[in-house]
């Protein structure tokens, strides 16, 4: 909790009242006065980045370890960022399941980068394990990062840009921040994440399976695996038929993957017909399949699911990721469930 020789040393809070500048549950500081002190450095012109950070699937937690868990965690989160940024800035929440921190060092795109890497890797501050009334959870978060001057010069946009950043984290996959580059990210249109893209993919699928009768099976599928990986940006997709064979996405086809290499996904499936990791380090440390994926292709994570009939197994899906460590949504495995079906049909028929 922020004491007042924390703030005090800010002109902002010359004069504050501990009892309406913090957050009451978490005791950074509240909504109204994080935005305020961001507002205060803006009308001094005195640079600093600030970000947005998102905590990944957080409603999953109070469902399923209740709000008293929920709120531990957040509290938990709040200290840990509290004591990261204790000589270079303030951290305030933003409301729910969201933090800002204002950095007031040097706001280059490589010290903000490596200041925010540090945060996630070095000192685990938003990827790490929580434990409270002997129940663990793995913790991650999503984080959208802009500057003043350098990337916007008045609050509005300052904000839109971390909006931008932050959208773009989540749909890398979440568990991973982003540091706002305008050349790369300022055409990205928020509003576009209200928008349900579920039945759009489905029905492409699907038009991609009615062209069956026309050509191979395994063409069939090897078209939809290209298509979720010009859509989703996967690192790659897979289909290991039970006789071994490998259909992957065309741009993966010669990477080096075998088809010895990918029997291990057999391993992965006891009486669950899909394979969703829940702690992404834990996994790897204690799984050799997926230890062995790491070790020799650099693939950070992935989801399977063994496609079989009542009487047959015609083989796994795999959608692999190897550029962020991804939280794999509902969507995701929604999408990998559909295609699941759709290729159970089309090999029980021919």
């Amino acid at each position: 909790m922020y004491t007042i020789g924390d703030l005090e040393k800010y002109d902002y809070f010359k004069d504050v009242d501990l009892r309406y500048a913090l957050d009451s549950l978490t005791g950074v500081l509240s909504r109204g006065q994080i935005l305020g002190f961001t507002k205060h450095l803006i009308e001094k012109n005195i640079p600093f980045a600030m970000g947005i950070i998102d905590v990944d699937n957080f409603k999953i937690v109070n469902d399923n370890y209740g709000h008293d868990y929920g709120d531990q965690c957040l509290t938990d989160i709040a200290q840990n960022l509290q004591t990261y940024f204790k000589d270079s800035g303030l951290v305030g929440r933003y409301g729910g399941d969201e933090f800002i921190f204002i950095y007031l060092g040097d706001t280059s795109y490589e010290n903000v980068h490596q200041m925010i890497s540090n945060m996630y890797h070095e000192y685990k501050v938003l990827r790490k394990k929580f434990s409270y009334n002997g129940i663990e959870h793995w913790i991650t978060s999503t984080t959208g990062c802009a500057s003043f001057p350098k990337d916007a010069d008045n609050y509005t946009s300052l904000f839109a840009k971390i909006d931008k950043a932050l959208y773009r984290g989540k749909s890398k996959g979440r568990n991973c921040f982003i540091v706002y580059v305008e050349e790369k990210h300022k055409d990205i249109d928020v509003h576009k994440k209200e928008t349900s893209y579920l039945p759009i993919i489905f029905d492409s699928i699907n038009t991609i399976f009615k062209n069956k009768a026309m050509i191979p099976c395994d063409d069939v599928v090897k078209s939809a695996l290209d298509y979720l990986i010009n859509i989703l940006h996967f690192s790659q997709a897979v289909f290991l038929k039970p006789d071994g064979t490998v259909i992957t996405n065309s741009s993966n086809e010669n990477n080096g993957i075998k088809n010895a290499d990918l029997s291990f996904v057999k391993n992965l499936f006891d009486t669950e017909e899909i394979f969703i990791p829940e702690n992404i380090e834990d996994t790897r440390e204690n799984n050799p399949s997926y230890k062995y994926l790491f070790d020799n292709f650099h693939f950070l994570t992935f989801i399977a699911s063994k496609i079989k009939g009542s009487e047959k197994l015609y083989g796994y899906l795999i959608l692999f990721e190897g550029n962020v460590e991804r939280i794999w949504q509902e969507n995701d495995v929604a999408i990998l469930m559909y295609l699941d079906k759709l290729v159970q049909l089309l090999y029980n028929k021919n």
